[in-house]
């Protein structure tokens, strides 16, 4: 049996608020049998605090350590990139970030110590830089980094704002570049929407720190002390869940109880080590010995 599972949440263990059956089941055996599991998601519009409320009220209570979020991954990124945590940027002016996402991203953001633009001063960075630019020096006004997130609170003003930047050269970021976000009406619009709307209309693409990158997984290996041969990851989606575990060289389980179906594996050309109808057939197939 793997050591270490690493689970996608949305559309492999539930939808919305409904529990698949055999969530509850697996986490269990996962445990009683020696081994760990711990949660990646892409969705950066909550924190962690947020997971821990819901699957308290799903019926399986978790701990903080075991969850690892693309903003987690982001803000690494972001330290370790501009100023003033980045090695040799120490003393440079403080990097600011125009941020397309929720509140509590940029809360999240703002803990770890990162400079969220406010509305305000948005407008006050685009009217310096107009009336700079009729002197012909307006580079000499430094743009903020966009950021975008999984934008459950998007509005139009975001957009134009996004756009603005992006022609100006701003550097680009984005948490992940999920498509959708699947829930129990449906499938919902996803950060990777706004990254194809930016696309057309500035011809720029992000920066993606997220699955389908291999970060977190080289993340959870280190923090959970596992090696990739004992690992696998477990999702719904192939083109960041099957992705990421592919580009991390460990072996992958897709569940077809989100979003993902056999044809995608076709269309995306990402092939899964094993595919399961979804959880329940995962842990059969662990009890079993299988796996």
């Amino acid at each position: 049996m793997k050591k270490l599972f690493l689970l996608d949440m949305d559309g492999t263990l539930y939808l919305g608020d409904q529990l698949f059956e055999g969530t509850a089941e697996f986490l269990t055996w996962v445990s009683a049998s020696g081994g760990q599991y711990a949660f990646l998601t892409n969705n950066s519009s909550r924190g962690i605090e947020g997971y821990l409320a819901k699957m308290e009220r799903l019926g399986i209570p978790q701990k903080a350590f075991s969850f690892l979020t693309s903003t987690d991954a982001t803000i690494d990124y972001l330290k370790k990139t501009y100023a003033p945590f980045a090695p040799g940027k120490e003393n440079d002016p403080p990097t600011s970030y125009y941020v397309c996402g929720t509140e509590n991203l940029k809360s999240q953001l703002r803990a770890a110590g990162l400079k969220v633009l406010a509305a305000e001063e948005l407008s006050e960075l685009f009217d310096t830089r107009r009336k700079v630019g009729e002197c012909g020096n307006c580079n000499s006004v430094a743009l903020p980094v966009v950021l975008l997130g999984y934008d459950t609170e998007l509005t139009y003003e975001k957009l134009v704002d996004c756009v603005r930047l992006l022609d100006m050269g701003a550097d680009y970021v984005s948490t992940h570049p999920d498509l959708v976000c699947p829930t129990e009406n449906g499938n919902e619009p996803d950060v990777g929407l706004v990254i194809h709307s930016l696309k057309v209309c500035t011809g720029r693409e992000p920066v993606i720190i997220g699955k389908p990158q291999p970060q977190m997984v080289y993340s959870a290996l280190k923090k959970y002390g596992a090696a990739p041969e004992e690992t696998v990851l477990i999702g719904d989606r192939l083109y960041t869940d099957i992705a990421c575990g592919n580009n991390a060289g460990i072996d992958t389980i897709l569940v077809l109880s989100g979003e993902g179906t056999v044809e995608d594996c076709e269309k995306y050309g990402v092939k899964p080590t094993y595919i399961f109808r979804d959880i329940a057939d995962v842990l059969a197939a662990l009890k079993e010995g299988l796996l």
